[in-house]
């Protein structure tokens, strides 16, 4: 190898380093992503509970909680057709069990357990979901939702 090229790798290296080093006393600290509830929790429950409510009951009309472009993925799978949320195989009655909610600016994520009943309340299914939801002028849509069917065998 010409002892150009090598002088050329070790100036490539040498240069390198530099561009990684800081100036003495310079700290760098990560970043904690801060996310809060606040006053928009209450919105953020009442969208996530009627939206799961009234997809147990099979109202179209829970499609105005939904983000233009809002998408489902329901145990895996892209879902486009309703039920969307695994664990409502027909129209029921639904609930929520628990919600805890996160915002962060004009985003806010919640994480729901709920459960759906049929004709016979012996049958009920649950299932978990995250949801993220944006502020929009029209108030808090959800733009995703990612839910799972609790299993008989694993409840």
């Amino acid at each position: 190898m010409p002892s150009w090229i090598a002088g050329s790798r070790v100036a490539l290296v040498a240069l390198a380093l530099l561009g990684c080093a800081r100036p003495a006393g310079i700290v760098v600290r990560p970043q904690r992503f801060a996310a809060t509830v606040g006053e928009d929790g209450p919105a953020i429950r009442a969208v996530v509970v009627a939206f799961v409510l009234g997809e147990a009951r099979g109202d179209e009309s829970v499609d105005t909680l939904l983000a233009p472009g809002a998408d489902f993925i329901a145990t895996g799978v892209p879902v486009t057709e309703r039920p969307r949320l695994p664990g409502m195989p027909g129209p029921g009655t639904g609930s929520v069990m628990a919600l805890r909610t996160s915002v962060a600016g004009d985003y806010a994520w919640a994480v729901a357990s709920y459960g759906w009943v049929g004709s016979n309340p012996l049958a009920g299914e649950r299932g978990f979901a995250t949801f993220v939801l944006q502020r929009l002028p029209a108030g808090w849509r959800i733009h995703h939702v990612h839910a799972s069917h609790v299993e008989r065998w694993g409840r």
